[in-house]
């Protein structure tokens, strides 16, 4: 890229710089000439690639790149130009490129197609979604501070410029400002075409190649310098930077395919649209509507947004006219509502609903034919195609045509004294009788007006100016009739007849008029009539401009107004007629330069090549404005471009005709293909349905079986729920016997108490009676024996009160015994009962001193185990709150654990059904361990005299649950059992017990604080705490 731009601005230079810069005009065309073999041998580079060619004559900030046709009509313009600012070298070299291309350069006729296969730039991922319209992205653009603390930088045009230098071709750069001025980002546009992904590829492949690509400009955060640069794609479209913000509001994703497939329906719609239009009878009618079309200037576009959008271009109205049209023909809008009465199918329903055909024609041609810029492409494509419907199709036209004499269309209307109202004002104007202003019209604008005014709905119009203004417009459709003239594309006479096709005119057709009435204002400035009025003047002559513009210098209005005519054959006729028209009131341009005598009134003519060439104030405006051309050269320019139409028309329909064939032979082959599939699919229906039978019958069986089934499990359970309701009926008739057996069965135990305990005392008494009896029957050696025993009991229970009392009673009674029966060898025997009793009175007193040692040991101890339980339980609290998976923590015991439960369940029932289940299954076991009256415990004695509580296996309920629900469960609700009968038999509730779960065991108190400790230190270990 950059070698060839090198030597494009080598070979300028040297033909700017050269000798020949100086060429007269009767030297161009040797010079061209010259030019011309140069470009033959190849000194100059005319062709860039297959399908772009640049200009080797111009500097470089014109555009550079250009298709083959576009370049043509730019040597051909430049090199017949008759602007003094052309110079002669400048001419003969564009002159000697146009005879180039037209001779050396024609290119083959698939050239001139858009064809995606060559157009569409290789190497590029197919499936990458990237911005359309294509999109470049600058950044790090070089921003200050102002003084008023906003920044700004490089402005867009700057950055174009630059781009443009550097062969890139933007259409537009906008940098995008925030609330801090500019941002230092550039958003670049380019040309919508493959031309234009063309040159963002090259503009992003550039900067890649100097390192300034979007990978650098993310890659480190280091300062960078210079501007980056990329391609906008989907992760900037979707990104939340102003550059997201800024593309998601103008801007689309789409694929390169995407793109190609919407073309490629583009070129089929735009081919019958050119087949139709290929069939009218007139070429100035073709050449009108191929202008239309999207493809006038061989270059298609590629921003058709959506054919059934409101989005549609100027360009792409010829495409939608067709198919709006096709949907009239089709009767999908109603036009004609009843015999007369006619409706716009594209207006909205606050206007004007009905119309009579002919103003149904008039609103439609106006609407389509309107310069208004309100008036959307959309809108006048609609009511382009409704025009032509009307036309062509609906054709009330004959009808509505013929004069009718029997009915004055007038009668009825106020008449002026001769009985008469002027309309018609001159061939092409005409005036409204009824109206205060007497404006000018042309024939279908007074038609509108009438029409307007007459089926007006405003308080303002009176009845009698609506009668007048209809009975206007009846009289406009029948009794004048200039529509079949006025819809005829070219009048019957040569506009061009008596006119020097050599002459030199100024194009756009202009006419100057001289000697305006001026007078000097307050300000001391001159002042004139406006160009309005001058407009509205020359218009009721009939000449028909379609502005005119008073020229002004520095001491205000000059006194000069320039005349803009239409730029086609009546625009000429009609400026020509001006001229005549002032010519035969012998104001003319001769007649304004005959003589210095002062002149009165208006002198006008058409501006010609003095005129353009003068230096006065008319001569600055028309260089500036216009240009000079012939109009034989005018004639020839039309007659190119529609031979270049109809030679790139017969091309398309040749090409789409042997697409056509190649079509048509595709489908012979598909279709023969489709049968053999469409025999394939029907056998493979076949076995489907075969296959659909068999699972139909097999399903239909299962389902009988499966009915069968529940049928007999429904039996089942209604036959068990009656037995259950019998056996309800027999457990609460129990459960009344029971009662009153339970009540009689009290009222004994409560007799029975009573006489035990008057059993008890008499066996007491009796018990008493006999010891007495025996103690004084028993002789002496039996006292002794049975003393001695006491005395060894005595030492044995020490710590017994009561057997010590009982004892020294006892030796007191036999010390009493002894005496009376005075014997003397008793006194030793009684010297050591009174050293034994002066023994056992110690031994009372240590005893009464261990008692009150011990009750003071009690009551401390109780205290005590008060603290630490209190202690336990807020340390149980405060572990409840504190989640750790620890080997210490709080347990809940006697609490019943849901997931045997649902296990359980879920062997039997579905996930939803089986939870339900569970839930109350569990909820019924829980009320079971808080009954008090069950007691599922039986008594078994170990070694020795001790017994232990263990679980009843034979319990009715849980046997039941055992049996029912398995193992598990079984396991779960004894070990809860278990635990409730060991932590809490009397409340029969769950309670939190400080647990051991390394050991599966009761945690210490002292494990506990232990436990709380660590965690503490843990924590302040981590919060920096010392």
């Amino acid at each position: 890229m950059s070698s060839g731009w090198v030597e494009r601005v080598s070979v300028r230079t040297v033909i700017s710089s050269g000798d020949d810069s100086g060429i007269t005009e009767s030297e161009m065309g040797k010079y061209e000439d010259r030019c011309y073999e140069t470009l033959k041998k190849g000194r100059c580079i005319v062709k860039v690639s297959d399908k772009t060619y640049i200009c080797p004559y111009c500097p470089p900030k014109k555009k550079q790149y250009y298709r083959y046709e576009d370049l043509l009509q730019h040597a051909s313009g430049v090199g017949d130009s008759s602007s003094a600012k052309r110079r002669p070298i400048v001419k003969a070299s564009h002159r000697a490129l146009a005879k180039y291309l037209k001779k050396n350069h024609v290119p083959v006729v698939s050239s001139s197609k858009l064809s995606a296969q060559e157009d569409t730039p290789s190497g590029h991922d197919d499936d990458e979604k990237i911005v359309w319209p294509w999109t470049g992205i600058v950044v790090n653009v070089p921003i200050r501070k102002s003084e008023n603390g906003q920044s700004v930088g490089k402005s867009g045009s700057k950055l174009k410029d630059e781009l443009i230098r550097r062969g890139f071709n933007p259409i537009t750069v906008h940098p995008l400002r925030n609330y801090h001025g500019h941002s230092g980002t550039a958003v670049v546009e380019f040309q919508k075409d493959w031309q234009g992904l063309h040159h963002a590829l090259s503009f992003e492949n550039a900067y890649k190649a100097d390192h300034h690509g979007k990978k650098d400009w993310s890659a480190n955060t280091e300062v960078k310098y210079g501007l980056y640069a990329w391609v906008a794609r989907a992760d900037d479209y979707k990104s939340s930077s102003i550059i997201g913000e800024h593309l998601r509001q103008a801007r689309d994703l789409k694929t390169i395919p995407k793109l190609m497939e919407e073309e490629a329906r583009k070129q089929d719609r735009l081919v019958s649209y050119l087949t139709n239009i290929t069939g009218t009878k007139n070429k100035i009618d073709l050449y009108t509507a191929v202008q239309k079309c999207p493809c006038f200037n061989v270059s298609l576009p590629m921003d058709i947004s959506s054919i059934d959008g409101s989005n549609i271009t100027e360009s792409e109205m010829g495409m939608y006219v067709d198919r709006s049209y096709e949907k009239l023909k089709n009767g999908k809008y109603i036009v004609k509502v009843s015999g007369e009465t006619y409706s716009c199918p594209f207006c909205p329903q606050k206007k004007k609903p009905n119309y009579r055909y002919m103003d149904l024609v008039q609103h439609a041609s106006a609407v389509a034919n309107s310069s208004s810029a309100r008036r959307t492409p959309i809108v006048k494509a609609n009511h382009l195609a409704l025009s032509k419907y009307l036309e062509k199709d609906l054709a009330p036209l004959v009808s509505s045509l013929k004069p009718v004499t029997q009915e004055d269309p007038l009668s009825g209307c106020d008449h002026d004294e001769n009985g008469k109202h002027i309309v018609k004002a001159s061939d092409e104007t005409y005036t409204c009788p009824y109206c205060p202003e007497k404006k000018i019209y042309r024939y279908l604008d007074l038609v509108q007006h009438a029409s307007g005014v007459g089926n007006s709905s405003s308080a303002r119009r009176t009845p009698i100016m609506k009668a007048n203004h209809l009975a206007l417009a009846k009289y406009l459709e029948k009794g004048l009739v200039p529509l079949v003239s006025s819809l005829k594309p070219a009048a019957q006479e040569d506009p061009l007849s008596g006119c020097d096709h050599d002459e030199k005119i100024v194009w756009p057709w202009t006419g100057i008029v001289v000697n305006i009435p001026t007078r000097k204002s307050e300000d001391g400035r001159t002042v004139g009539e406006s160009g309005s009025k001058l407009r509205d003047e020359l218009i009721r002559r009939g000449f028909n401009p379609i502005r005119v513009h008073p020229l002004w210098n520095n001491c205000g209005h000059s006194g000069i107004a320039v005349v803009e005519f239409r730029k086609d054959w009546s625009g000429l006729h009609n400026a020509l007629s001006f001229e005549n028209a002032y010519e035969a009131d012998h104001r003319g341009k001769n007649d304004w330069g005959a003589n210095n005598d002062v002149k009165y009134g208006l002198y006008a003519w058409i501006a010609r090549a003095d005129d353009h060439k003068s230096s006065s104030i008319i001569g600055e405006h028309l260089r500036k404005t216009s240009d000079i051309k012939t109009i034989s050269k005018l004639m020839e320019e039309e007659a190119r471009k529609q031979d270049r139409l109809v030679s790139y028309l017969t091309n398309i329909l040749e090409t789409k005709n042997k697409h056509l064939k190649e079509m048509e032979a595709m489908c012979s082959v598909t279709s023969e293909s489709l049968k053999v599939l469409m025999e394939e699919k029907d056998n493979l229906l076949q076995a489907y349905n075969k296959e659909i039978n068999k699972t139909q019958q097999s399903a239909r069986l299962h389902y009988q079986k499966v009915f069968s089934d529940h049928e007999k499990v429904k039996s089942q359970l209604e036959s068990h729920r009656k037995d259950l309701e019998l056996r309800e009926v027999e457990l609460e008739k129990r459960e009344a016997l029971i009662e009153r057996e339970r009540k009689k069965l009290a009222e004994e135990l409560e007799e029975n108490v009573v006489q035990n305990s008057a059993l008890r005392l008499a066996a007491l008494d009796q018990k008493r009676a006999d010891e007495n009896l025996m103690k004084l029957a028993e002789d002496q050696k039996r006292q002794k024996e049975e003393l001695h025993n006491r005395i060894i009991q005595l030492e044995k229970q020490l710590d017994q009160k009561q057997a010590l009392e009982l004892e020294i009673e006892q030796l007191r009674g036999s010390m009493n015994v002894i005496r009376e029966l005075g014997d003397e060898d008793d006194d030793i025997v009684l010297t050591i009962i009174e050293a034994s009793f002066k023994e056992l009175r110690e031994k009372e007193r240590e005893l009464e001193d261990i008692e009150a040692l011990n009750q003071t040991l009690i009551v401390s101890e109780r205290k005590s185990n008060n603290e630490l339980q209190e202690a336990r339980k807020e340390l149980i609290n405060g572990l409840k709150e504190i989640s750790s998976c620890a080997n210490i923590g709080v347990k809940r015991m006697g609490e019943l654990d849901n997931k045997p439960f649902l296990e359980a369940m879920k062997r039997k029932y579905n996930e939803e059904l089986a939870e339900e289940r569970a839930v109350e299954l569990c909820s019924l076991w829980e009320e079971y361990l808080k009954d008090p009256n069950w007691h599922p415990f039986k008594r078994i004695k170990l070694e020795g005299e001790e017994y232990q509580e263990v679980i009843d296996d034979e319990d009715e309920k849980l046997k039941d649950l055992k049996d029912e629900m398995g193992n598990e469960v079984y396991k779960s609700v004894t070990s809860v059992i278990n635990e409730i009968n060991e932590y809490n038999p009397s409340g029969r509730y769950a309670t939190s017990e400080l647990w051991n779960y390394g050991e599966g065991r009761r945690a210490s108190l002292q494990e506990g604080v232990e436990f709380l400790l660590n965690l503490w230190n843990a924590t302040k270990g981590k919060r920096g705490m010392t």
